[in-house]
């Protein structure tokens, strides 16, 4: 239909609406490489529309380029500086990228130029979640209660106040928030899955159980839903084995599943935590370590699990007569490497890049000198790639600075040794 509405003398006007609408069937298709062919094309033809530029932007996005993203969402804002949606656009990219000062000032800018058009609630609701991940609760409050003085019936809305003020502990008022949302959609899993949270945060792990398990009927494959009903049946006083084993290892089994691109770091970090600890508490402490393996492979192992695993494995630093542990913080940068196996080109793992040969990465590891901190660092490589076609080598040890240092040896509590975090993400390389 797109096709035969294509004439080559149409008039711009007419133009512009045909290639949005031809690009975003091509992205709704999942056919992304003719999408993004075609956006740029009309973004070349006509550079000085924003919404082309948006349509062009909105493509690399779902491909994962989030720099010419951003790039491309910038410039529909200096075509158009009063479009609420192309702020808001490049908000959500600078978030994902990190830049959360920017992030916020697009949200804002976003709602400063919009008067009551289709962005005003991602905007607000994107605004709102960032203030609350950052610690700035009554902020988000104050976005989240101010929005729905104008529309009382957002569920989406209303569940996002709800979460708010439940890490305000005003749990009654949250109750109220999430019931309200299930009033009006009575299948909404996000609102079944925080009202269990907020009744269990209550002292009512009866009545979160259920609600949990109706979180879980309302979206059988969320992986924290799963994490957290797996986690809570086994520890039932007389648990469903199969069952809670199942829904946990259901929800690494769905991360993995997820494309990476569209897939949330933090939360994937945030599922595998809760996997992880509700194995190691119940003394399953090898399936625990699997869980890590696959949470350090992909980068989503957390400071909690390292800490966990680090006090098993390594135990606290030596204490010096002073009553100062002898610990000190390194900078540690390690690179990994497919080998070739006989005749045959390098085999990777399944879980790499299907054209990675191998990839950097940094830590932060503890130790109570340089060759520790190597030792330890290989360990841990070893332990996430325990496989014979890949070798590491470690290519810089740095100590931190002295004050770092002495926080850590003064500390009132002990660090265990060992890698503490990951400094960044994976750099895959294809080749020599």
């Amino acid at each position: 239909m797109l096709r035969s509405s294509w004439e080559p003398e149409l008039p711009q006007e007419d133009r512009i609406p045909l290639y949005c609408m031809w690009i975003r069937g091509l992205c709704d298709t999942g056919d992304l490489e003719h999408a993004r062919v075609l956006a740029e094309r009309a973004a070349d033809e006509l550079p000085g529309e924003a919404d082309v530029l948006i349509a062009l932007g909105n493509v690399y996005d779902l491909s994962g380029r989030l720099e010419d993203a951003r790039d491309a969402f910038a410039k529909a804002i200096e075509v158009e500086a009063a479009g609420a949606l192309q702020h808001y656009n490049l908000g959500a990219v600078l978030e994902r990228l990190g830049d959360e000062v920017g992030a916020e000032e697009c949200y804002r800018e976003a709602l400063d130029v919009d008067e009551g058009g289709p962005t005003l609630f991602e905007a607000n609701a994107a605004l709102g979640a960032l203030l609350r991940r950052t610690g700035r609760l009554e902020e988000a409050e104050e976005i989240y209660d101010a929005f729905l003085d104008e529309d009382p019936l957002s569920v989406e809305m209303l569940v996002e106040h709800g979460i708010c003020l439940s890490d305000l502990d005003a749990f009654e008022e949250a109750i109220e928030r999430f019931r309200t949302a299930l009033s009006l959609d009575g299948s909404h899993s996000g609102a079944w899955y925080n009202l269990a949270i907020t009744q269990f945060r209550m002292g009512q792990p009866d009545e979160a159980f259920v609600s949990m398990q109706r979180a879980h009927e309302a979206d059988p494959r969320s992986p924290l839903t799963l994490a957290v009903l797996g986690s809570w049946t086994l520890g039932q006083p007389e648990p469903d084995l199969d069952k809670a084993l199942g829904l946990l290892y259901g929800a690494i089994d769905r991360l993995a599943a997820i494309d990476s691109a569209h897939l949330s770091s933090s939360y994937a970090s945030l599922v595998c935590e809760e996997v992880f600890d509700s194995l190691w508490s119940r003394s399953r402490h090898a399936e625990a370590r699997e869980v890590a393996r696959v949470a350090g492979q992909r980068d989503w192992i957390t400071a909690h699990m390292f800490e966990t695993l680090n006090e098993a494995d390594h135990g606290p630093a030596p204490i010096l007569a002073g009553g100062t542990t002898e610990v000190t913080a390194f900078t540690v940068t390690a690179r990994a490497q497919a080998l070739p196996q006989g005749p045959a080109a390098p085999q990777a793992p399944e879980h790499w890049p299907s054209d990675a040969r191998g990839y950097t990465t940094g830590f932060t590891v503890l130790a109570t000198n340089e060759d520790e901190a190597r030792a330890y660092s290989l360990e841990y490589l070893r332990s996430i790639e325990p496989f014979p076609q890949v070798q590491f080598q470690i290519e810089n040890v740095r100590a931190g600075g002295p004050e770092e240092t002495l926080r850590l040896q003064t500390s009132p509590h002990p660090r265990a040794r060992g890698v503490v975090s990951v400094l960044s993400g994976r750099a895959y390389f294809r080749s020599e």
